[in-house]
């Protein structure tokens, strides 16, 4: 009888047990139970504290697992009378969970030492928010591992396809570098092919021209001695009767005769090499305009790649702009310059942004400059730190300041804003404080130095004059022309038709030709004694240079730029400049728009070709970035060598494969037709 009541109670159990379950949360992790039994009637502790483990949980309670060893302990849980006081420790929380629970079942699970018991439990006196947090724990254990597992999953399948996304976009960044570069070495052998064939047309008009004179001189003389030997024979036939004179007409007419003959004979070699020029320079056209019609369907090709290309460089300068400072580092791949950011750079990589229509990039760098940006002597340095903003080179020199105001002031007239104006005030007063500290009303290089910059001063001239055509204010307008008077006492050469690096200072730099016809205009260049054309004659004869660039590739190539100055003087040999040959693009396009102003149509064409070869020329240098942060693409070096000797204080950034943010820019000026130093 009593072992049926006792099946009956331990069926009861189990059938409870597997109802509760189903409430529960079975847990793959435990947390430590400390529980007394308490009396049901009186309340007191009936036994010592005794720790157990939990196995499940649930809202209404908990599945207990316990080892004992003790007498009476199953009797009590037999009985299910008594009560539970329970001390719940969850782990990584800060206190323990008081509750009181009663016994809703149990099972013996193991016999012997130890027993093991599990016991369902019911709260009865429990404060609910520990009940949800009890809940809570036991669901987030179940679901954490889930979420783990989901999340990883997430970025393990996001890796791949930022992997995927960055290997496809570096393919295509890859092959559009390469398409660029082949479409820019036909374009510019096509445009070479079209020089030579103007030089040679040009060549052999002017010794067919020589040549007919020559012929018009001969024939005139033939004509003379036609005369000669008339007159000749006539006195021979009135001098039959003296012998002697008869016999001199005689020889003269001879010679005369003799003369006629070889000069006729000249004449009819003249005609015959007149006809050869004649022919050569039809085959001359002929050759050309196949030259021409191949470059009008290369360029219908081109155009679309070479708009890619501009968009490549573009992202380039964007993808190394930090977000923290706004700034964008100046190179990449030199370790020595690593995380710098000259503010000359920042000035052009703002103006890409700028053309780009980009306000927004455009704007971080202005921001950082406006509210972050430590001065020293009353201006910017000249290099802060890209990652922090720190200074990290506290020369100042008066030119980044100016290209700073000058791309402010670009911005505003873009897009209408004149939140940086105040800004460009401040630099312009400085300058006019360094200006007005000299007897001539030049600029400085900077405060802490006593030589004079050509170029300094044809960027101030430019800003200021940007600056009063905004603000219309006189101040303005007088900086502007006290900087005009010193270049024009202190700068031109006009015997030479050039330009000198400086005050007293007759070294020759590239960048104060282009900046000469860019800043000033070759109308009031012209009018000023300085001869425009003169200007870039000077510079292709003395700073042209024809050198060998290795691509990263290994691949050797032949360019064709502007050095920094006079090669020859340079141990180094030549080198192309990136930016000194842009910005000589730009200012054979300026020329190009002043002849076609003129109706000068030979040399309107005859510049447009020359800048449209040196562009070609710049973009076969176009180079994939070999950074994470480049992320493929494209970006130009600072020159064809590295770490070479500038001849100006400098030298060019290290490393075969370093980006330049100055040439990038550049080379986006030049293909968009775009004059920094004019609004």
């Amino acid at each position: 009888m009593r072992k049926n009541i006792h099946e009956n109670k331990d069926k009861k159990s189990i059938d409870e047990k597997n109802t509760d379950n189903r409430r529960y949360i079975r847990l793959k992790a435990v947390f430590p139970v400390e529980f007394q039994f308490l009396d049901p009637e009186t309340g007191g502790s009936i036994c010592d504290i005794k720790q157990g483990f939990t196995r499940d949980v649930g809202k209404g309670g908990i599945c207990l697992e316990v080892n004992n060893t003790e007498e009476g302990f199953e009797d009590i849980l037999k009985a299910q009378k008594a009560k539970l006081d329970l001390r719940l420790h969850i782990p990584l929380g800060d206190r323990e969970t008081k509750a009181i629970a009663t016994i809703a079942w149990y099972k013996k699970i193991k016999s012997g030492y130890p027993n093991k018991y599990i016991i369902g439990l019911s709260f009865i006196d429990i404060d609910p928010k520990e009940r949800r947090r009890i809940y809570f724990h036991a669901r987030r254990m179940i679901l954490t591992p889930k979420v783990v597992s989901i999340v990883t999953l997430s970025l393990i399948a996001a890796l791949i396809y930022f992997y995927a996304v960055d290997f496809s976009l570096r393919r295509e960044n890859k092959r559009l570098v390469k398409e660029l570069v082949e479409f820019s070495s036909a374009k510019s052998s096509l445009e070479k092919d079209l020089m030579k064939f103007d030089s040679e047309h040009k060549e052999t008009e002017e010794r067919l021209f020589e040549n007919q004179q020559r012929m018009q001189e001969y024939e005139g003389q033939v004509e003379e001695l036609i005369k000669l030997s008339a007159e000749l024979k006539h006195k021979d036939e009135l001098l039959q009767y003296f012998e002697q004179d008869r016999t001199q007409a005689k020889e003269k007419l001879k010679r005369a005769i003799s003369a006629k003959h070889e000069l006729s004979q000249e004449v009819a070699n003249l005609s015959k090499y007149s006809e050869y020029l004649t022919q050569r320079i039809s085959r001359l056209s002929k050759k050309r305009v196949t030259a021409e019609d191949n470059l009008k369907d290369l360029l219908s090709s081109f155009e679309h790649v070479e708009e890619k290309g501009i968009s490549s460089m573009y992202k380039w300068i964007k993808n190394h702009q930090n977000k923290f400072t706004g700034l964008v580092v100046s190179y990449e791949g030199d370790k020595n310059l690593e995380d710098l950011a000259f503010s000359y750079d920042q000035s052009l990589a703002a103006q890409s942004f700028i053309l780009m229509g980009d306000q927004a990039n455009a704007r971080q760098i202005f921001e950082f400059y406006k509210n972050k940006a430590k001065k020293v002597y009353g201006a910017f340095a000249n290099a802060y730190d890209a990652y922090t903003g720190s200074v990290v080179e506290y020369t100042v020199h008066a030119g980044p300041n100016i290209w700073l105001g000058i791309a402010m002031l670009q911005y505003g007239n873009k897009f209408k804003d004149e939140k940086y104006l105040s800004v460009t005030e401040d630099i312009a007063d400085w300058l006019i404080g360094l200006q007005k500290k000299d007897a001539e009303f030049g600029i400085r290089g900077g405060p802490d130095f006593t030589w004079f910059s050509t170029e300094h001063n044809l960027d101030a001239y430019a800003f200021f004059a940007m600056l009063y055509e905004i603000t219309q204010e006189d101040k303005y307008l007088i900086a502007q022309k006290r900087t005009f008077e010193w270049l024009k006492n202190n700068a031109f050469d006009r015997k030479r038709g050039r330009l000198n690096r400086g005050k007293g200072d007759a070294t020759i730099a590239t960048d104060t030709f282009a900046w000469a016809i860019a800043a000033i205009g070759p109308k009031l260049l012209k009018e000023s004694g300085m001869d425009p054309d003169q200007i870039i004659d000077f510079a292709e004869t003395n700073c042209l240079v024809t050198t060998s660039y290795k691509r990263p590739s290994g691949e050797d190539i032949e360019i064709t730029g502007f050095d920094f100055g006079k090669f020859e003087h340079m141990p180094r040999g030549g080198i192309v400049s990136t930016e000194w040959t842009a910005q000589m693009v730009v200012a054979l396009k300026i020329m190009e728009k002043y002849h076609k102003g003129l109706n000068d149509y030979t040399k309107e064409k005859y510049y447009k070709r020359k800048a449209d070869f040196y562009l070609s020329e710049l973009e076969k240098m176009v180079i994939i970035s070999p950074s994470k942060v480049g992320q493929g693409e494209g970006c130009l070096p600072y020159a064809t060598q590295d770490n070479a000797d500038t001849g100006h204080g400098w030298k060019a950034p290290a490393g075969s494969r370093t980006g330049s943010t100055a040439g990038t820019s550049y080379t986006i000026f030049a293909s968009c037709n775009y004059n920094p130093l004019m609004l």
